[in-house]
């Protein structure tokens, strides 16, 4: 090949690959999933009216490695996103004098990932002395989608996930033509684009960063001064389903009992204070008689405080924000009636009992 024809060739290559270099540069300068630049101590901006949807369990991570230095967190509060509104203000009445909590939440969270969870707050030296899990009914089955970017783990927890996997994951979905169009011009018409495919939301909830806490401020003080302006025909409509049946099918199989077993090992194995909560969800299955016994035989009957077949709860969409996060204030009694063994809640089950 001649001179011309290798110089050729090379600017051939490079104009080819031009695209795919431009969109690297504006990936990594933008940097649209928040994954690239360290966390600074704020998940979003407080002027932001439309934010493209977060990992929350990659959150949970670096926002763990960013305050622990100063925090030094020896309780925690791990679950899918149904954990979210047990308020770690709530939680700490019931926790020893100086107890420092976290939120190490996840969406869709599974046992895999807060099995993952304990292990990687092993490897940093942090002793667990207290512990909130909220195990609902369907993470016995739930497997992890470490090929979604919402739900892939942080590549520091879980070790299938490596660091290249994870930004590959994310640099392909932001290839999406709405997505590239949004970072690089939000105007409204983009922005309805990418909210009207999910890839952002307007529900951006206000937050405790130091706890990873996210919680809706308006939607607590309208519950609680004027539920009737929160809880509208419109609202309650749109949510509203038909019951589930009951009984519920079994979800424990020798593999799920493997890792309850491991994450009850390793809470005990630190001594830690901990209780689980099944806990309640608007016309959901609730847990079956076997999986409660084989949890009560793992964590023991003292520890695992089971709400999802309490009547009231599961048929009354009032006691939720929407179809199955609980309302902190719920949350807060289900919180008082654990710790303190009352039953502040209409129909508390702590066994195997079945609404009449």
């Amino acid at each position: 090949m001649s001179d011309k024809g290798f110089t050729r060739f090379v600017l051939q290559g490079l104009l080819a690959l031009l695209p795919v270099l431009l969109l690297i540069g504006v990936y990594v300068i933008k940097d649209p999933f928040k994954v690239l630049t360290p966390y600074d101590g704020q998940a979003a901006a407080m002027t932001d009216t439309v934010q493209l949807t977060v990992n929350t369990g990659y959150v949970s991570v670096e926002a763990f490695k960013y305050f622990e230095p100063e925090r030094h967190y020896d309780s925690f509060i791990f679950g899918s996103s149904l954990s979210g509104y047990y308020r770690i203000q709530d939680w700490t009445k019931h926790l020893p004098e100086g107890a420092s909590a976290f939120h190490f939440n996840a969406s869709r969270e599974t046992l895999h990932g807060i099995l993952n969870k304990l292990n990687y707050l092993k490897k940093q030296g942090v002793t667990i002395k207290n512990a909130l899990i909220v195990m609902e009914d369907e993470m016995l089955k739930r497997q992890p989608l470490d090929g979604d970017i919402l739900y892939v783990q942080h590549p520091q927890t879980a070790r299938n996930v490596s660091w290249w996997k994870f930004h590959q994951l994310y640099f392909n979905a932001f290839r999406h033509p709405e997505l590239v169009a949004y970072t690089l011009w939000p105007s409204a018409a983009t922005t309805r684009l990418v909210l009207e495919k999910g890839y952002a939301t307007t529900d951006i909830p206000n937050r405790i960063e130091a706890y990873n806490e996210g919680y809706y401020r308006w939607a607590d003080s309208v519950i609680a001064i004027n539920p009737s302006a929160f809880f509208t025909a419109e609202h309650l409509a749109r949510y509203e389903q038909p019951m589930r049946l009951m009984p519920c099918p079994d979800k424990i199989t020798p593999s799920v009992e493997e890792l309850l077993t491991q994450i009850a090992a390793t809470l005990t194995s630190q001594g830690a204070d901990y209780q689980i909560i099944i806990p309640p969800h608007y016309a959901w299955e609730a847990i079956s008689s076997h999986d409660l016994y084989t949890l009560e035989q793992i964590y023991g009957m003292e520890r695992v405080h089971d709400y999802s077949h309490d009547a009231a709860m599961g048929t009354d969409l009032h006691y939720y924000y929407d179809d199955g996060h609980l309302i902190a204030s719920q949350c807060a009694r289900l919180m008082d009636s654990i710790y303190h063994h009352t039953a502040t809640l209409p129909s508390p089950f702590f066994s195997h009992q079945t609404p009449k």
